[in-house]
């Protein structure tokens, strides 16, 4: 009778084919989990940058008992508010930090960068005595921000 101490070489290559088999698996598996938090973070970073944005603004113009006058041109929209303050939105060149500051005194209030891929967009919209400017990321609506001027004087 012969003694058998070790594997014969058919054993490792089946063993070494499965585990090969289990950890291809393993990494589709694991790089799809990575994708999903990636996506995650980028979401949850849009929201807060919304939330601050929308935030930071409306309770400017809250304090100063609201606006007095918008203009947009390119990539920036001034905001005059009626405690006679200077405000910008202005948007970086590659569109990716949104900054705003007062005019007056020269400071930054808020400056927010968009994840990697993703790109603000800012523009202006008027109906009559309506107007609203509108931040939003890309072609994501549930992004937007909206700052809306009525000015009741062309009421009358």
């Amino acid at each position: 009778m012969r003694n058998k101490n070790g594997f014969t070489l058919i054993e490792i290559s089946i063993s070494v084919t499965l585990l090969s088999v289990v950890m291809v698996f393993m990494f589709k598996f694991l790089d799809i989990i990575r994708k999903d938090e990636v996506g995650m973070s980028d979401k949850t970073d849009m929201l807060i940058n919304k939330t601050l944005i929308s935030k930071t603004i409306n309770e400017d113009i809250r304090a100063s008992l609201g606006i007095n006058n918008i203009e947009c041109i390119d990539n920036s929209c001034t905001l005059v508010l009626n405690n006679d303050e200077s405000k910008v939105i202005e948007l970086s060149k590659d569109k990716r930090t949104l900054t705003y500051k007062n005019i007056t005194t020269d400071e930054v209030i808020l400056r927010r960068k968009t994840s990697d891929g993703y790109i603000y967009n800012l523009s202006l919209k008027q109906n009559d005595s309506l107007k609203l400017i509108e931040i939003g990321i890309d072609s994501h609506e549930e992004y937007n921000v909206e700052i809306v001027y009525y000015n009741s004087d062309e009421d009358d």
